[in-house]
């Protein structure tokens, strides 16, 4: 697990593969898990209002949570969540060190990183302290300016 404060109300968090054991990946199975895994966290993260949560998941990596805080509550420590699941969207892995990247397949450079589905890692927990995931947003972002090696 990863918890990343970006500002007061903004958060990612990242539950590895192991929160996933016993789970369906289907659009309800992970609303239910994303309830409560925030439930469990929600002291720890000072969480109080309505919160958009945007769920993006890979069956062989985790879940990776977005958390942006929409509206503070004035009473108690209510909280209440707009959950959205992403199930399709491609997640990439992100290095400065090319040679980790397993060989004959796609690897693409930003002139800093180089990038790989993390579909064509076999073994993507040998390499995960070596950098870091990409998805949504910031990969539509990246994928403007990469090119293929």
């Amino acid at each position: 697990m990863k918890i990343e404060r970006l500002s007061l109300g903004q958060f990612l968090l990242f539950f590895n593969v192991s929160y996933l054991k016993d789970v369906t990946l289907n659009k309800d199975n992970l609303i239910q898990l994303v309830k409560e895994l925030l439930a469990k966290f929600q002291n720890l993260l000072l969480l109080n209002g309505f919160y958009k949560v945007k769920v993006f998941v890979h069956q062989r990596v985790g879940i990776f949570l977005n958390i942006l805080q929409v509206e503070e509550f004035e009473y108690g420590e209510s909280v209440d969540f707009r959950i959205v699941v992403y199930l399709d969207e491609k997640i990439y892995f992100r290095t400065k060190d090319y040679f980790i990247l397993p060989k004959d397949v796609p690897i693409y450079f930003d002139y800093t990183y180089f990038y790989c589905d993390v579909d064509d890692i076999l073994d993507i927990m040998s390499v995960v302290e070596f950098g870091s995931f990409i998805y949504g947003k910031d990969l539509e972002a990246v994928r403007r300016r990469w090119q293929q090696i």
